[in-house]
C-alpha cells in the first residue's frame, strides 16, 4: 500500500510506502528533492508542482519502472481526519520503538561522530523537532521535553505501560537493579533506548577524551520521572503489550539462533585452523630441517673477525622476511650502522637461503649467543658508566654491533643481530657496504690519562678498602649501611685532599663493578637540603650569596643578610626550608621556599657576566648571549668551578657533591 499526505502546517508532501522500493523510485525520488524521514518511516519533500507530480506517479498508478508498491487514491485528510490518524495506534509497539537512520548529507562535516539526522539546528530547533516525532510516533506517552543552549533533556511522566523498581537496600548489587528494570519494565526500556537514538541521531561529537577536550553539539539526558504515573491499560493496549512481549521473545530466539549459528561456525573455523596450523607447522618443520641440513657455520675468533661497515638497518625491526627489510629501506627508513662479523652461515643452496629469509623470527640454534653492541671508547668499562654520562657525552659513544654474516656462494647476502637470542631480531642490508679488517675509534682521553687515572684508581680503592674493614662494614657497605659508609668516604676523601670525579671512576674494572655503582651515586647523591643547613649553622646577620634558577629559568644571584632559617614542609615537599632575609641594599624583609637546588656561598659575591654568557662587540654594540636554555642545571656546574678556582666552597649545595 502507498499513501501520500498533504502536510499543511509544514507546507509539505509526504509518501508513505508499504516497503522498501526498489532502487529506480529511490533513485527518482531523491532526485526530485525527497529525503527519508527515519522517525515517521516516509518520504517527505517542500510541496511544489514537481514534487507533487513525483508523488502522484506512485499513488495514482504512474509508477516508475517496476514498482513494489500498489498505488492508492491521492489523500488529503481533514483536520478531524488527521486528529483521527494521530489517536489511532496503527504500527505495533515493536515496530515504533525501533530507531531507523536518517537520510540527512553529513559528508561535508568533518566530526568524529555526526548523527544522520544532523543538520545544524539549534538545540531549541531539535527539541521542537523531537517533540513532534515523538508525539506522533508514541501518543500514548507523555513527554517533558526541555532545553537550553547546550542540553536536551527528555523525561518519561506517564504511559499505561509498567514501570517497576527496586526498594534500595546494602545486599543489592548495581546490576541488580539494572536487570531488574530491563527485565519488568521491558516497554519503558525501549521508549527510553528510541529516545537516546533519536537524540543522537541529531548530534555531533567531535571531543578528544585524551586530552580532556569536549566539543558536541548538545548534551543529553533521557530518564523516567520519579512520580512517574501508569495510566490504566485499556483492552486494546494490554494487547499490545503481549504483543510486545511476545516480539521481544520471538526476537531473543532468533538471537540465539543466530549465536548458534555464530558459534557453530566458530568451531568450524577453528578447526579449519588447526589443519591449516597443523599443515604449515608440518611444512616449517620440513624447510627448518632443510636449512639446518644446508649450511656449513664457521666461528671467527680473534684477528678472523671483520667489520662490515655502513649496513642498513630498518627503523621497523623484528620482522619475519628479508622482504619486509628491503620493503622498509626503500622508503629511506633506515639508518647505516657497522657490524663486526663473529660468526658466517653458509647456505649450499639457494632453497635453503630463500627458506631462511622467510622465517627470520623463527629459532635457530647456530643464531643462538651472537649479536650485541660494544664500544672501544676507554671511557667505558661497563654500561654502568654510560648510563651515568650526560646526554651530550653519550652522543660521543660510537656503538659497534657484533653479528653474524649470512652467505650463499661466497656471497655476502645480509647481516644478523640476535642481541643475544635465538632469531634474527636485527638484519642489516648489505648493498654498496665495504669490508674492513679493523675500524679506528678516536679517543677522547689519550694514553698518558689513562695511566694517570688509573694511578688514581688503585689510590681510590684503597682507601674504600680502609674505610670498609677499619669500620666492619663487610658484606653491608654497599646496601644497609651505605650512608653511613658514603660519610666515612666523604671524610677519607677530604682529608687525603682527593678529587673524586667521574674520569676517575670510569677506570674501574670490570671488576669492581660494585665500587664503581658506589662512587657514582657518591658523586650524585646529596644530602637534604634541612641537614645542609643544620651542617652549615649559619647565624642570623650573616652575610651570603645565594644561586638559585628562577620561575623564568635562569640563575639568581642574590646577595643577601640572613635572618632566620626555618625547617618546615612546602607543598607536597616534606624536606623544604623557609629563608627570610633582608637583600643587599634594601631595608624591607623577604622570604622563599627551598625545596631543590640551591648554592649557598659565605659572603657577597658577584657573579661576572662571562661566566653563563658570551659577550661580543660588533659595530660599537655589545652583544650578550646566554650559554644555556633555560633551567639548565649545567649553569651551576659554571658557578661552582668559577668559585672553586679562588678556592671558594659553597656552604650550602643541593645540586651535587664537591670533593
Amino acid at each position: 500500500m502507498t499513501k501520500l499526505l498533504l502536510n499543511d502546517q509544514l507546507k509539505g508532501v509526504e509518501i508513505y510506502f508499504d516497503g522498501k522500493p526498489v532502487q529506480a523510485i529511490i533513485d527518482s525520488l531523491k532526485s526530485n528533492g525527497f529525503r527519508y524521514h527515519g522517525a515517521k518511516v516516509c518520504w517527505y519533500a517542500k510541496q511544489s508542482e514537481k514534487t507533487l507530480a513525483e508523488a502522484q506517479k506512485y499513488t495514482l498508478g504512474q509508477g516508475a519502472e517496476q514498482p513494489q508498491v500498489k498505488p492508492l487514491t491521492l489523500v488529503t485528510p481533514t483536520i478531524k481526519a488527521q486528529k483521527e490518524v494521530k489517536n489511532n495506534i496503527v504500527l505495533p509497539l515493536w515496530d515504533r520503538v525501533q530507531f531507523v537512520e536518517g537520510s540527512a548529507d553529513t559528508s561535508k562535516y568533518r566530526y568524529k561522530f555526526i548523527g544522520s539526522n544532523y543538520t545544524g539546528l539549534s538545540t531549541k530547533e531539535t527539541a521542537t523537532e523531537v517533540r513532534r516525532i515523538l508525539k506522533n510516533q508514541l501518543p500514548e506517552v507523555k513527554f517533558s521535553i526541555t532545553s537550553d543552549h547546550s542540553h536536551i533533556s527528555i523525561t518519561i511522566k506517564q504511559s499505561p505501560y509498567n514501570y517497576s523498581t527496586l526498594e534500595y537496600s546494602s545486599e543489592l548489587q548495581p546490576y541488580e537493579y539494572r536487570n531488574h528494570e530491563t527485565e519488568n519494565n521491558k516497554e519503558l526500556t525501549a521508549i527510553k533506548s528510541y529516545c537516546k537514538s533519536l537524540l543522537n541521531s541529531y548530534n555531533y561529537d567531535d571531543s578528544d577524551s585524551q586530552s580532556d577536550y569536549f566539543n558536541t553539539h548538545f548534551y543529553d539526558s533521557v530518564s523516567i520521572d520519579s512520580d512517574y504515573v501508569q495510566t490504566e491499560q485499556t483492552e486494546e493496549q494490554k494487547a499490545i503489550v503481549s504483543e510486545f512481549r511476545n516480539k521481544i521473545k520471538a526476537e531473543e530466539i532468533k538471537e540465539e539462533e543466530r549465536k548458534e549459528i555464530q558459534y557453530q561456525e566458530h568451531l568450524a573455523q577453528r578447526e579449519l585452523d588447526k589443519i591449516s596450523y597443523q599443515e604449515s607447522a608440518k611444512k616449517e618443520a620440513e624447510q627448518i630441517q632443510i636449512i639446518n641440513a644446508s649450511i656449513s657455520i664457521t666461528d671467527l675468533v680473534g684477528e678472523r673477525q671483520y667489520f662490515i661497515i655502513g649496513s642498513q638497518f630498518a627503523n621497523l625491526n623484528k620482522n619475519d622476511t628479508l622482504d619486509q627489510y628491503i620493503e622498509e629501506v626503500a622508503k629511506g627508513e633506515f639508518y647505516l650502522q657497522n657490524i663486526k662479523i663473529t660468526k658466517e652461515i653458509h647456505f649450499q643452496t639457494e632453497e635453503s637461503l630463500s627458506y631462511f629469509s622467510n622465517m627470520l623470527l623463527n629459532d635457530f640454534d647456530f643464531l643462538s649467543e651472537t649479536g650485541g653492541s660494544y664500544t672501544d671508547d676507554v671511557r667505558i668499562n661497563s654500561m654502568t658508566d654510560y648510563h651515568n654520562m650526560t646526554k651530550e657525552e653519550q652522543e660521543t659513544v660510537i656503538f659497534n654491533l657484533y653479528g653474524v654474516g649470512i652467505y650463499y656462494n661466497n656471497q655476502l647476502q645480509f647481516v644478523v643481530d640476535a642481541q643475544g637470542h635465538n632469531y634474527a631480531r636485527y638484519v642489516g642490508l648489505v648493498e654498496n657496504v665495504t669490508t674492513q679488517k679493523d675500524v679506528s675509534v678516536k679517543q677522547l682521553v689519550n694514553h698518558e690519562q689513562i695511566q694517570e687515572l688509573k694511578g688514581k684508581v688503585e689510590t681510590l680503592e684503597d682507601y674504600s678498602v680502609s674505610v670498609i674493614t677499619d669500620n666492619n662494614l663487610l658484606n653491608v657497605w654497599s646496601n644497609e649501611k651505605f650512608n653511613e659508609y658514603k660519610e666515612l668516604m666523604k671524610t677519607e676523601l677530604s682529608r687525603n685532599n682527593f678529587k673524586l670525579n667521574k674520569s676517575i671512576i670510569q677506570q674501574l674494572p670490570e671488576e669492581s663493578e660494585t665500587l664503581k655503582v658506589c662512587m657514582y651515586r657518591l658523586l650524585k647523591e646529596v644530602d637534604g637540603i634541612q641537614e645542609q643547613f643544620k651542617t652549615a649553622d649559619l647565624k642570623q646577620g650573616q652575610k651570603v650569596t645565594l644561586f638559585y634558577i628562577s620561575d623564568f629559568g635562569s640563575i639568581v644571584n642574590q646577595m643577601v643578610t640572613l635572618d632566620s632559617v626555618e625547617y618546615t614542609k612546602y607543598a607536597q615537599y616534606d624536606n623544604a626550608v623557609k629563608l627570610t632575609w633582608t637583600p643587599k641594599g634594601k631595608r624591607k624583609q623577604y622570604y622563599n621556599f627551598f625545596y631543590s637546588t640551591l648554592l649557598i656561598y659565605d659572603g657577597w659575591l658577584e657573579l661576572p657576566k662571562s661566566v653563563l654568557h658570551e659577550i661580543s662587540e660588533s659595530n660599537d654594540f655589545v652583544i650578550t648571549k646566554t650559554k644555556y636554555l633555560s633551567c639548565d642545571k649545567k649553569q651551576y656546574d659554571e658557578i661552582l668551578e668559577h668559585y672553586e678556582v679562588q678556592g671558594l666552597k659553597p656552604v650550602v649545595n643541593t645540586y651535587k657533591p664537591t670533593f
